[in-house]
């Protein structure tokens, strides 16, 4: 597959998926300017600021990371397709860059109180867990009308669905959550 042809099929499925992600980290920004409100009425406002850029640099960090590790593990699956090393080096640069910010961030987080990062902390993983479900859709959705309209142009169509897939996978299991368990109802006494 030739490079070009391989970041025109990148762009064409994954700018809709990025584009629904920065919508989501869009939204989360603007929900942490209307948490500002809140922080007038803050004993501590200074530890509510920083969890809210705390978590919107981990959501940063998370998108570097994401974004070089799909595009890598895209052109490994398909196969034909090898990049030149500079390519993979800068790949690793941007994810090792990520990974750094993400790791600074969040021990910088480990600083702020508990009760200053609930809302941001709330927000945050839910956030993660939109992506990740988006993803599982929108890469279904993709594979199966590309199987149904036979729109598959090229042998290797199926690398970017199926890693994407994978993504929001990875990303649902990682924000597994347990529902409450129900208590048992007490007896009444006679």
């Amino acid at each position: 597959m030739d490079p070009q042809q391989f970041f025109l099929e990148i762009f064409a499925f994954v700018h809709s998926l990025f584009g629904l992600v920065l919508g989501v980290v869009v939204v989360q920004l603007v929900i942490f300017l209307l948490l500002s409100k809140l922080l007038e009425d803050s004993k501590n406002p200074q530890n509510e600021g920083g969890a809210i850029l705390g978590y919107t640099m981990l959501a940063v960090a998370t998108v570097l990371m994401s974004v070089s590790a799909i595009l890598a593990t895209i052109s490994i699956m398909g196969g034909t397709l090898t990049f030149a090393s500079s390519t993979y080096f800068a790949l690793v640069l941007i994810f090792a860059v990520g990974g750094l910010l993400y790791l600074w961030n969040d021990h910088r987080l480990h600083e702020i109180p508990e009760s200053a990062k609930k809302v941001p902390r709330v927000i945050f993983f839910y956030s993660i867990k939109a992506i990740g479900q988006l993803s599982i859709v929108l890469s279904a959705l993709y594979l199966c009308t590309s199987i149904v309209l036979q729109n598959a142009i090229t042998r290797e169509f199926w690398s970017i669905p199926i890693t994407l897939l994978l993504y929001g996978s990875v990303l649902c299991i990682l924000t597994k959550q347990e529902a409450p368990k129900k208590k048992p109802a007490r007896k009444k006494k006679k």
